[in-house]
């Protein structure tokens, strides 16, 4: 018995040391909780929270869906020129070119100008509804637009509500990939861009069709379910990885402290001004000049589909000569192209210059978001810089076909307009060439 109480005793005693031990090297008090709270706070920031896989199921399922997107925006806009020789030899004949051409322009104004709103509002977790709305007004004004017989109706319907809900896609289809990649994100835009030659290389020629053989109402209606398939198939590819970003302001005027970031959007302001002359007037400009109708719409399909090349080959190389780079050199040959457009007289020199100036002004649209998108401090923060480049660049795409239309001369004479507009991006590209030495500076590399 005096054993088991001894061994009692000794087992107490143990006990008892034990939890001395363990509320000396346990027991916290509430600042060290704090000084913890605040070593784990700091260690979770040291994490890139914005660490992108570059790869994986999930992120080319998202490429493919913004490549459907996109074909709804700019391939849809680069029909602009079959509704437009339509417009000018049907409903809209009493009208002069230069208001016709404002109807395209609108539309085009509103893709960039909505993306103020559109790109902040992706970053802000609203994907899925700016899409949805998107896609159903694109389709609402479709309809709109087949049921129209005056001047003012086209201008609402096709120029205004077209532009807007093509702006709610634009933006946000293209910002989510930022957040599936980074190494590659210079490809995975020009794939998306390439949508837009896609779409401007097949729509033209089945909107011709479709005039022919159902009719404008119809043709339209037709484009309309077409639309409403692709923007659908994005909705459910496109997905965001990133979360919300919180306190953003929709207009923030402050991306533009950066002095390389307000040079590179001035230049492509200056540069839009210009370039998309051959885009908006090639069907009038290949009929005045003796072709047959059918073949100056092929002629818009052929320009589309050389801007596939050019809106993909330089995205692949990007990595190695840099986004920037390769948008200078783009630019820079295509103002050269611009200069020497009216010497293109026949059905061979228009085909011609028509492939091969889709060639080197693609990659303007590819390579720009690319270069945007590369000034940015954070990936969700592409959105905000992408969506603030449009916004500015939308009043030069505003009044650019407009301009041009203006400069059109009464015989029919386009070298006005060609000097204009290769000179626009001329100075467009000097803009550019102060960007690219600031940004060269900065990171100590020629590969921007």
């Amino acid at each position: 018995m005096m054993e088991m109480k001894q061994e009692s005793i000794l087992l107490t005693a143990a006990e008892n040391v034990a939890f001395k031990r363990n509320v000396s090297t346990d027991f916290t008090t509430p600042e060290d909780n704090a000084n913890a709270q605040a070593n784990d706070h700091e260690e979770r920031h040291d994490i890139d929270p914005f660490e992108v896989p570059d790869g994986g199921a999930r992120a080319w399922l998202c490429v493919f869906g913004g490549f459907m997107i996109s074909i709804t925006c700019y391939g849809v806009a680069n029909t602009f020129g079959v509704f437009e020789d339509f417009y000018s030899a049907n409903q809209l004949s009493a009208q002069s070119l230069n208001n016709i051409s404002w109807i395209g322009s609108l539309q085009l104004c509103l893709i960039l100008l909505v993306g103020c709103v559109s790109g902040p509002l992706c970053d802000a977790g609203y994907f899925k509804h700016l899409i949805g709305t998107g896609g159903l007004l694109f389709f609402f004004c479709l309809m709109m637009t087949s049921i129209s017989t005056e001047y003012y109706q086209y201008l609402l319907s096709q120029g205004v509500g077209v532009g807007l809900a093509q702006g709610l896609l634009f933006t946000p289809g293209m910002a989510v990939l930022a957040h599936h990649f980074k190494h590659y994100r210079t490809l995975v835009f020009g794939i998306f861009a390439a949508g837009a030659s896609i779409g401007g290389v097949i729509l033209p020629i089945a909107l011709q069709r479709l005039f022919d053989e159902v009719g404008f109402v119809w043709g339209v209606r037709i484009l309309a379910f077409i639309v409403i398939a692709c923007v659908g198939t994005g909705f459910v590819c496109c997905t965001t990885r990133f979360p919300p970003r919180k306190g953003g302001r929709v207009l923030d005027i402050r991306v533009f402290r950066t002095p390389e970031y307000t040079l590179l959007v001035l230049g492509a302001g200056f540069v839009g001004l210009g370039l998309y002359a051959p885009l908006n007037f090639g069907v009038v400009y290949a009929t005045n000049h003796g072709m047959s109708q059918r073949l100056a719409f092929y002629s818009l399909a052929i320009l589309n589909a050389g801007s596939l090349v050019g809106r993909t080959l330089p995205n692949a190389i990007a990595t190695v000569f840099g986004p920037l780079n390769l948008l200078i050199m783009a630019c820079t040959l295509s103002a050269v192209s611009l200069y020497v457009w009216f010497e293109a007289r026949d059905n061979a020199g228009i085909l011609v210059f028509e492939a091969l100036y889709g060639i080197v002004s693609g990659a303007y649209v590819s390579c720009l978001p690319a270069a945007t998108a590369s000034l940015a401090k954070n990936a969700n923060e592409t959105g905000l810089r992408l969506g603030m480049m449009f916004f500015s660049t939308s009043f030069f795409w505003l009044v650019s076909s407009p301009i041009q239309g203006a400069l059109i001369g009464t015989d029919g004479s386009y070298l006005t307009v060609c000097m204009f507009s290769g000179s626009t991006v001329v100075l467009g590209v000097c803009f550019m060439l102060f960007s690219r030495f600031l940004v060269r500076r900065e990171k100590a590399t020629w590969n921007v």
